[in-house]
């Protein structure tokens, strides 16, 4: 409904103050801190508990994230965060010991998972390593170089046998060569040769692609360090287990560490406000925006912090851009949400929430228009803002759902649909005689006003800054083409009235429109281009035409599935599955329309309303204040 005022908050105070005022100002939750700088005086330093406050919150997130999948608590969707409260928060540093020993357990089970799982993949290496000699019966410790012979065990690329048969006869008198098998696309092979040929030998099976394999430190045959390694890995899967299971226990103490990452947020989020500040040797300097209405109670929080302080306000200058505080009724501020996906308001603009939040309303509603769908909606969200206790964006979302759900049921009840069920009394029905035509007008209708009212606040904010003039030409003009074009649809004598009223509409944007320009005739070409406009206005009201198509969609749906459901049930069975085709394609039509009415009906907010007025190059009010990730802050 408002934009709230700002002002600028200079504060100077003794240097011994510094951390006791921020966190009175982080209690209080009313300053946004800026980076100050004055002539003469040099930023502040990060204070060195920061880096320590770092370093702890990623021990404590490192940790969370080992015990994460070894979480074996349930949560739905509906369970909500567990409670906090400021006091809990500042009583943390007392559970900073049980913390630290949690923390202290899961890196030791993090070390020893590590070792474990590093053993594993050496014994599978192991195992893989030596599979293609596993029908290899002497032990490997005896494979190598003695005084007149020397030994090799390897593959070679299976698509070489040609060559290796040329070798083993050319060196048949003095090596002997023993296939074990064949392995995939490699061929194991065991060489026995007099020292005199080795290097000669071992050269040409290396040019053919030979691979020895890996004998040192080893003992045995390769099957029986085959068969100790796979019991020796399943013994560390047996370790592994008993390890998962005190990690189990470990992730079940998570609370204390999802705490202090809350309290350790907070504290960061103070403690990186020093760096925003000016300071000397003896004071320092902080500046920030407040809401002008709350100007004394930040001077009463500063004042009992540091007596000493000297705290000044003042309006922002022309140079400055404040933040965007909104003031709206409560049932307008869940909209707040649907605005800010698109754009804060700019904090010298227009706020249009309440505007918006009506016509959001009324057009959601439209697109859906299904009576027990809406009360599905409302009751549904509900459900989730009672129980799940939602914060942020999904609350306000949330509770645009449940609020549109009553604009939902209301049309529903206009065009008597409930659950599409044949014969329920109507105003009326868009799917019998001239009700479809009659729809579709009211949709189009719908949209005139919505983009009339979008033109009537731009010329509003002309009139607010001073420029009467503007108003009329560029704003007040177009209602009159709009205004007029419409009305000459209805025929005389309204339509007699309306040409003469979309006619001197377009005579003032022949004749205004360029008067930025210079000489005559391009002022006369600006004033013509405009009326081109008349095309995008044009568009821009079909467009509302989309109200009707969703609306019908929803309703065509659900009629087919009572069609089939009706076809199914001719018997017990029937009757069973025809329930079952009615609740999944009735829950699959609210949740498809529902998604799709929210995004076109902020579509037609953000194309067709907006762009006739909005400003929105605005950033949210962000004060300093306790803000936490994983649980409910309740003061």
């Amino acid at each position: 409904m408002a934009i709230l005022s700002m002002e600028k908050l200079t504060l100077i105070a003794h240097a011994d103050s510094k951390q006791r005022l921020l966190k009175a100002l982080q209690k209080l939750g009313a300053v946004e801190v800026l980076s100050s700088s004055a002539e003469g005086i040099s930023p502040a330093a990060a204070p060195e508990s920061l880096a320590l406050l770092e370093s702890r919150l990623a021990e404590v997130r490192e940790a969370l994230e080992i015990v994460r999948p070894y979480d074996d608590s349930k949560t739905s969707f509906l369970s909500p965060k567990p409670p906090i409260t400021l006091s809990e928060l500042h009583n943390m540093p007392s559970r900073f010991a049980d913390a630290d020993g949690l923390i202290a357990k899961i890196k030791q089970f993090s070390d020893d998972m590590s070792a474990l799982k590093a053993r594993r993949q050496r014994l599978k290496n192991r195992i893989a390593a030596l599979t293609p000699y596993a029908s290899f019966d002497a032990p490997l410790e005896g494979i190598g170089a003695s005084r007149y012979t020397s030994s090799i065990l390897g593959t070679i690329p299976a698509d070489s046998a040609d060559k290796y048969d040329l070798i083993r006869e050319k060196y048949a008198d003095t090596a002997y060569f023993e296939d074990l098998g064949s392995a995939h696309d490699l061929k194991p092979i065991f060489v026995v040769m007099l020292s005199s040929v080795q290097e000669e030998l071992i050269g040409e099976l290396k040019y053919l692609g030979l691979a020895e394999a890996y004998t040192k430190e080893l003992y045995g045959t390769p099957q029986d360090i085959i068969t100790d390694a796979q019991c020796e890995c399943e013994s560390l899967e047996t370790e592994a287990g008993e390890h998962e299971n005190i990690a189990k226990d470990l992730a079940a103490q998570k609370a204390v560490l999802k705490a202090l990452e809350d309290y350790l947020l907070c504290e960061i989020s103070r403690e990186k406000c020093f760096e925003r500040l000016s300071e000397t040797g003896l004071a320092f300097l902080l500046e920030g925006w407040v809401i002008a209405d709350e100007k004394q109670k930040v001077e009463a929080a500063v004042l009992e912090a540091a007596p000493e302080a000297y705290i000044e306000f003042r309006p922002p200058t022309d140079d400055e851009t404040p933040p965007t505080a909104l003031n709206n009724p409560r049932l307008v501020t869940p909209f707040e949400a649907v605005t800010n996906m698109y754009a804060v308001p700019s904090p010298r603009g227009f706020d249009p929430n309440l505007l918006m939040s009506i016509f959001y309303f009324i057009i959601f509603g439209m697109m859906i228009g299904d009576a027990a769908y809406g009360a599905i909606l409302s009751i549904g969200a509900y459900v989730i803002l009672r129980i799940k206790k939602p914060t942020g964006m999904f609350r306000m979302i949330t509770t645009v759902f449940m609020i549109c759900g009553f604009s939902t049921m209301f049309w529903g009840l206009f065009y008597g649909t409930v659950f599409s069920i044949k014969g329920i009394p109507s105003v009326i029905n868009p799917l019998n005689g001239d009700g479809a035509m009659t729809t579709l007008i009211m949709c189009l209708g719908i949209g005139v006003l919505h983009i009339i009212t979008g033109i009537g606040v731009g010329m509003y904010m002309d009139i607010k800054r001073g420029h009467f003039w503007a108003a009329i030409f560029d704003h007040f003009s177009w209602i009159m083409v709009i205004v007029g074009g419409i009305m000459l649809l209805v025929g005389s004598p309204v339509g007699q009235v309306g040409q003469y009223i979309a006619l001197a509409g377009a005579v003032i944007l022949l004749c205004t429109q360029g008067r930025s320009k210079k000489g005559v005739i391009r002022k006369a070409m600006g004033g013509l281009a405009s009326l081109y406009g008349v095309t995008s206005y044009v568009s821009d009201i079909l467009s509302y035409a989309r109200i009707f198509g969703m609306g019908l969609a929803t309703t065509v749906i659900a009629m087919v599935f009572n069609t089939i459901a009706g076809l199914l049930m001719g018997n017990v069975v029937g009757y069973i599955f025809g329930l079952v085709v009615l609740t999944v394609g009735h829950v699959f039509n609210i949740a498809i329309n529902a998604l799709g009415a929210f995004v076109h009906t902020a579509r037609l907010q953000y194309i067709e309303f907006f762009n006739k007025f909005y400003e929105g190059d605005g950033h949210a009010f962000s004060p300093l204040r306790f803000s936490v990730k994983n649980h409910r802050l309740e003061t």
